[in-house]
């Protein structure tokens, strides 16, 4: 039997890896890429131990390998065990040598995306949405939440966040579907609040308001700041 391991959430969900013993994981540098924040560069490694079980164990990370909420240092890579790096789930799978090159798959959103879209006629009426150059560039900088020392820098607009955006993706609990838009303007990009009463500015609500260097974009528990470059 071969042993894979499954991706469970997140922009690469559904994506398959056999694993080898040495293999690493982590968020650049490693044999498997997770593209997760809270995930250290190399964060793990597939080991065999005494018994010639495959193990992973964790690599001195920041946040560790968890199951079931509880914080390890080693995960039996067995059937069925469901484990997290960061906020990735991984779910341990194993297949038989002869299917084991067909079992593998990487599935990425862009990826996703395009085979939908070249699968679907879309008949849309309204006009396509012009994009423009911010300029200055944005960087919009998490400093408290569940997202905390997350940066995004964005150089055109519109830009849309919220909990369901595939643009700029917000964790929080609290976060609606569609939080802001962030709109280019003479010299200033603009913040145009999509979610009444759920998103706020400085600590006031607001429903458009020209983002100055140095403003905090709240919604739930995270704060966003926001620099010019």
């Amino acid at each position: 039997m071969v042993t894979f391991i499954e991706v469970l959430n997140g922009v690469n969900e559904g994506s398959r890896h056999q694993l080898t013993d040495g293999m690493t994981m982590g968020r650049a540098n490693a044999d498997i890429i997770v593209k997760d924040p809270k995930v250290s560069s190399k964060h793990a490694q597939v080991a065999l131990d005494g018994k010639g079980q495959l193990v992973l164990l964790d690599l001195d990370s920041s946040n560790g390998l968890y199951i079931s909420g509880r914080r390890v240092k080693k995960v039996a890579l067995i059937p069925g065990v469901i484990f997290e790096i960061g906020r990735t789930q991984f779910q341990v799978l194993s297949v038989e040598e002869e299917k084991a090159s067909s079992f593998e798959r990487l599935l990425t959103w862009r990826n996703i995306v395009s085979t939908t879209i070249s699968q679907l006629q879309i008949q849309n009426s309204e006009p396509p949405v012009e994009l423009q150059r911010f300029s200055p560039a944005l960087r919009l900088t998490f400093i408290r939440g569940i997202q905390a020392d997350e940066e995004i820098i964005l150089g055109y607009g519109p830009r849309t966040a919220g909990a369901d955006s595939l643009d700029i993706e917000l964790l929080d609990v609290d976060a609606p579907r569609d939080a802001f838009q962030l709109i280019a303007g003479p010299g200033q990009v603009q913040l145009k609040v999509l979610a009444t009463g759920r998103v706020s500015l400085n600590n006031k609500k607001v429903s458009a308001e020209m983002l100055q260097d140095g403003d905090m974009i709240s919604i739930g528990s995270t704060q966003i700041k926001v620099t010019y470059l």
